[in-house]
Parts: C-alpha cells; structure tokens; sequence
C-alpha cells in the first residue's frame, strides 16, 4: 500500500473515531439518535461508508463502484449539513456559529467530519465516480425530503428545520426551499465530481 492509500486509509479510521464520538455525546445528552435530523442521518451514513471503506482499503480490495457512490453520496450529505448550517441555519438563529458548529456533537456532525470527509474525498486516487453516476448520488437527499415532508404534511412531525414547516410559511415558499434544496444539492454534487476530477487527473 502506498503512501497516498495509507493516507486515505488513516483519514477513514480518523472519521470513523470522530463519528464514534459525536454519536456518543449526542445518546449522552439526548438518549437518543434523531434521524428526523439530516445532519444525523447523512453523518450516519457516512460512519457506515468509512466502515466499508476502511474494509475494503486494509484487504486491498478494488472499491467497488456502489461503494465509490455511496461515498460520493455520504460526502455529498455532509457537504450539504455543512453549508445549510453555514448559510441558511446560522442566520436564522442569530449566527450563532460558536453553538452551531462547535459546541456538544455538532463540533463532530457540523464541523470536524464534514471537512475531513471533503478533503479525504477529494485526494483519495481510489475513489472515484462516473460523470453518468452523479444522479445516483442524489438519492439519499430525495428519499430525506419526500419522507420528511410527508411527515410534515400529515402533521406527523414538524420540522425539524424551519424551512420544512410547511404549515407556517406559505405554499410557494415550501416549493421554492425544496426547488433551492434539491437543486442547489444537484449542483454541489456536480461541483464536487468536478473538483475532485482535477485534483486526480
């Protein structure tokens, strides 16, 4: 295994630690894991992705091309947690950066494994994906969103995120945040493909 592979390979056992540990203060503080976060499920899945990664990576293995999506996926989550607290939570609360990304879990789920998970992404030579397979990479976010606005819909669940509330905001302004969401995650997909293309070229 080469230097650049060892790298990749400690960077996922460093996001695995990392995810390990935000998990743990959040069941310390809250009890509980709540996926009706998207930050938590998209930091979830991430810790699965570094798992199989890491597998993969210590037996030598080709990473296989469901796995390079799902990676490209879990870093596409991330990077969405990350500039949605940056940019649309932030203000909303008053940018209150110093509760929103470093404070409790969010220092881990906001912060820490959002940013390695982007720079082990982009230098790792054994990752990588097809300009074909970047719709795939959008499936977690769509699955997210139809489920949570259904729940919100049928008064199941409210929220979490104020932009979500359908029910205190008008109708136009729902299907605008979902035109903004979708899409704005759509292009930051195709930004990161792209990135990391000509980085590894």
């Amino acid at each position: 295994m080469n230097k650049k592979k060892n790298i990749t390979l400690y960077l996922n056992i460093l996001i695995i630690i990392l995810e390990l540990i935000g998990l743990f203060i959040t069941l310390k503080t809250a009890h509980k894991i709540e996926i009706k976060y998207y930050t938590e499920c998209s930091n979830i899945m991430m810790l699965i992705t570094s798992f199989l990664l890491t597998y993969y990576l210590l037996k030598k293995k080709t990473i296989p091309k469901w796995l390079n999506i799902l990676t490209h996926m879990s870093v596409l989550g991330l990077t969405v947690t990350f500039l949605v607290v940056l940019f649309i939570l932030s203000p909303m609360y008053n940018f209150n950066y110093g509760l929103l990304l470093f404070r409790g879990s969010m220092l881990y789920f906001h912060t820490l494994c959002p940013i390695i998970s982007i720079i082990t992404y982009f230098f790792s030579s054994q990752i990588h994906i097809a300009k074909k397979e970047i719709k795939y990479t959008m499936l977690f976010t769509i699955i997210y969103s139809i489920v949570i606005l259904l729940l919100n819909i049928f008064r199941i669940l409210e929220g979490p995120y104020p932009f979500l509330m359908v029910y205190k905001q008008p109708i136009y302004m729902s299907i605008i945040w979902i035109i903004l969401l979708e899409g704005g995650a759509y292009l930051l997909s195709i930004v990161l493909y792209i990135i990391k293309k000509r980085i590894n070229s």
